[in-house]
C-alpha cells in the first residue's frame, strides 16, 4: 500500500458498504479492536432493548385502566397498573443511565485501542513514508479519524441492535392487537425505506468531502506549529494569501457538515410527518374497529401510544445511518492506515547476539522513493565500512544524502536493494527492535522529552538506574550537578531540551543512546553549532568512544577531521572514499 493511499482522502463513490470492503475491514487490526469490543457492545444493545420493552408498560397499562373502568371500575384497578407504570418508567431511567456509561465506556475503550495500535503502527513505518505525508494527515488520523469511528461502536452499533429488537418487540404487541392497524403503519414505514439507499449515498459522498477539508484545515494548522513555520508566518511577504487559505480550508468544512446536516435534517422531518400520518391512521381504523365491537377503546389507546413509539426507531435510523456515514469512513480509513506497509523485521524465534567489536559493513546499498508513477534514486550503489576502534567521516555539501546514509544504517529505511550489517548480522537476522539497539543514531537536532533527563533516558531505557545515568554522563563530561537548574537527573529539559545549552544536549543524546550499550554510533553534525569549547569536549568524548565502538560522523567541521580514520565523500547519493589527509587539507583551507 502506498503512502499516497495511506494518508490521503480518496474519492468515494456507490453505496456505503459496497464501497468500503466490510471483510478487509473486519480482517484488519480494527477489526480485531471491535471484537475485542463485542461483549460491551452485546451489553449495551440488551440495555438499549430492555429500555424499548419497559416503555411498552404505560401503554399496556393504560388499555388495562381503560377497559377496566368501561367494565367494572375499581380502585384497585387503576391503583395498581398506575404503579407498575411508574416502577416502569423508573426502571426505565436507571437502565438508561447504565446504557449511557456503558456505551462510553465501550467508546473510549475502543479509542484507545485504536490510538496506541496508530502508535504503534507509526514507530514502524518507515522515515520516507512518514516524512513524504501531509502534513495534517497523521494528526487527522490520530484525532479525528479515532473520534469519528469511536462512535461506530459506542453509538452505531449498540443502536442499530437495540432498535432492532425495539421493533421486533412493538410490532408482535401491536399485532397481537390489530393485525390490520399493524398493516397499515408497516406500509407508511415502508414508503421511508425508499430514498434511504439514495440517501445513503449522498450522506456518504458528503461525510468524506468533510473529512478531506479538516484533514486540510489541520495541515494548514501542523504547517504552523513548528517554529520554523511559526517565524515564516511572521515574515513572510504572502501573510493575507496564507491567512486566506486557512479560512477557504475552515470554510470548506463548514459548508460539508451544514450540508449533511442538511440533508439529514430534511430526511429526518419526513419522518416525523409519515409519523403523524401514522398515527391518525390508526386513530381512525381503530375508532372504526371500536364502534364496530372489534376492538376495545384500551386496545386502540396502546395502539395510539405504541405507534410514535414503534416510529421513533426509525426517526433514529436517520441518525444511526448518518452516524454509520461517518463513523464507517472513519474506521475505514483508519484500517487503511494499520494495514499499510511497513519496514519492520520481527524478531526471530531464537534471540541473536552480535559480539562486540564487529564491523559495519555496507554493501551496494541503493535507496529510492516513490513519487508518484516513477521514484527518485537518493542512494546508488553506496558501499561503506566502518571498524570497531575507528571514527569514519560522511562529508559532502548539503542534500548530497548522507543525513539518508545514516537513516538507512539506522533502520529507519529499508535499502532498495544492497546489505547493511554489523558483525555479518543484519536487520533481518536480529529482528528491528534488536537492530536499534545495535545501531544508535544521534540527528543533528537530536529530540527530547519537555519531562526531566531520568524521563528521557527511560525513554531508552526502561528502569535505567539513577548511578547508571550519571556514569553514562561523566562518559561525556557532563556533570549533572552543574548542569540546568542543577537538580541532577530531575533536571526539567524543556521543550527539545531549551533549558540547556547545544554542547550539553549535543553530549546528553549521546550520553543516551549509550543506554543501551550500542555496536555503532552514528553522529549527524554533532559539533554544528557549538562553541570551540564544546567541539573539544565533543571530540574528547568521542576518541574516548571509539576504542570500543564503531563511529561514523557526518560534518563540515574541520576541526573533527584530525581524529578521523577513515573518510568518504557524498555526492549525488553516491559514496566514493578519500584520504583523511587530503580531507585534513581541505577542511583547513576552508577554515582559513
Amino acid at each position: 500500500m502506498s503512502a499516497g493511499r495511506c494518508f490521503s482522502h480518496g474519492a468515494v463513490g456507490g453505496s456505503l458498504f459496497f464501497r468500503h470492503d466490510i471483510r478487509r475491514v473486519l480482517s484488519s487490526p480494527c477489526g480485531h479492536a471491535l471484537r475485542a469490543s463485542g461483549p460491551s457492545i452485546i451489553i449495551a444493545a440488551l440495555l438499549v432493548a430492555a429500555q424499548a420493552g419497559l416503555g411498552t408498560v404505560s401503554p399496556l397499562m393504560l388499555q388495562r385502566i381503560i377497559d377496566g373502568l368501561a367494565q367494572k371500575p375499581t380502585t384497585a384497578g387503576i391503583l395498581l397498573p398506575g404503579l407498575l407504570a411508574a416502577g416502569a418508567a423508573v426502571a426505565s431511567a436507571a437502565v438508561n443511565v447504565a446504557s449511557q456509561r456503558m456505551t462510553a465506556f465501550t467508546g473510549q475503550r475502543f479509542q484507545e485501542r485504536l490510538r496506541v495500535l496508530m502508535l504503534n503502527k507509526l514507530t514502524r513505518l518507515s522515515s520516507s513514508t512518514v516524512s513524504a505525508a501531509p502534513g495534517g494527515s497523521l494528526l487527522s488520523r490520530i484525532t479525528n479519524d479515532t473520534a469519528q469511528a469511536q462512535a461506530f461502536v459506542s453509538t452505531i452499533l449498540p443502536q442499530a441492535l437495540g432498535l432492532t429488537a425495539r421493533l421486533g418487540i412493538l410490532l408482535s404487541i401491536m399485532w397481537t392487537r390489530s393485525f390490520t392497524i399493524t398493516l397499515v403503519v408497516l406500509a407508511l414505514a415502508l414508503i421511508l425505506t425508499l430514498p434511504t439507499e439514495r440517501v445513503s449515498r449522498t450522506l456518504s459522498a458528503t461525510t468524506d468531502s468533510m473529512l478531506d477539508a479538516m484533514s486540510t484545515f489541520s495541515g494548514t494548522v501542523v504547517e504552523r506549529v513548528g517554529v520554523t513555520g511559526h517565524l515564516f508566518s511572521r515574515t513572510a511577504a504572502d501573510i493575507p494569501s496564507d491567512r486566506r487559505r486557512a479560512e477557504e480550508t475552515a470554510a470548506d468544512v463548514r459548508a460539508s457538515y451544514t450540508r449533511m446536516i442538511t440533508l439529514d435534517s430534511a430526511f429526518s422531518s419526513s419522518l416525523d410527518l409519515v409519523g403523524a400520518l401514522g398515527t391518525v391512521a390508526v386513530l381512525i381504523i381503530g375508532g372504526y374497529s371500536v364502534v364496530q365491537g372489534n376492538m376495545t377503546p384500551g386496545a386502540l389507546a396502546a395502539l395510539a401510544a405504541l405507534t410514535p413509539q414503534l416510529y421513533a426507531p426509525l426517526q433514529a435510523a436517520s441518525g444511526v445511518r448518518t452516524g454509520l456515514a461517518m463513523s464507517w469512513s472513519a474506521l475505514s480509513r483508519v484500517s487503511d492506515f494499520l494495514e499499510s506497509q511497513e519496514e519492520w523485521y520481527e524478531a526471530p524465534p531464537t534471540p541473536v547476539d552480535v559480539p562486540n567489536g564487529g564491523a559495519l559493513l555496507v554493501r551496494e546499498a541503493d535507496f529510492s522513493v516513490a513519487d508518484g508513477a516513477s521514484s527518485t534514486v537518493l542512494l546508488d550503489s553506496v558501499s561503506l565500512t566502518s571498524r570497531c576502534g575507528e571514527i569514519v567521516a560522511v562529508v559532502g555539501p548539503s542534500g548530497s544524502g548522507k543525513s539518508t546514509l545514516l537513516n538507512l544504517i539506522a533502520g529507519a529505511n529499508q535499502p532498495t536493494q544492497g546489505s547493511i550489517t554489523v558483525a555479518g548480522f543484519s536487520p533481518v537476522a536480529t529482528g528491528t527492535e534488536a537492530w536499534n539497539s545495535i545501531v544508535q543514531y544521534c540527528p543533528q537536532e537530536p529530540f527530547f522529552r519537555s519531562g526531566t533527563i531520568r524521563e528521557n533516558f527511560e525513554a531508552v531505557c526502561p528502569g535505567i538506574s539513577e548511578a547508571r545515568i550519571h556514569e553514562l554522563c561523566s562518559r561525556v563530561g557532563l556533570d549533572l550537578s552543574h548542569l540546568g537548574d542543577r537538580s541532577g537527573t530531575s533536571t526539567m529539559l524543556g521543550e527539545r531540551g531549551a533549558r540547556i545549552s547545544g554542547g550539553e544536549r549535543a553530549r546528553l543524546a549521546i550520553a543516551r543512546t549509550l543506554a543501551l550499550n550500542p555496536r555503532v554510533l552514528l553522529l549527524d553534525e554533532p559539533t554544528a553549532a557549538l562553541d570551540d569549547e564544546s567541539t573539544d569536549r565533543l571530540i574528547a568524548t568521542l576518541l574516548d568512544l571509539k576504542r570500543d565502538h564503531c563511529i561514523v560522523v557526518t560534518t563540515h567541521d574541520a576541526r573533527l577531521f584530525a581524529m578521523t580514520d577513515r573518510a568518504y565523500r557524498m555526492e549525488l547519493g553516491r559514496l566514493r572514499e578519500v584520504p583523511t589527509l587530503t580531507l585534513t587539507r581541505a577542511g583547513n583551507e576552508a577554515s582559513t
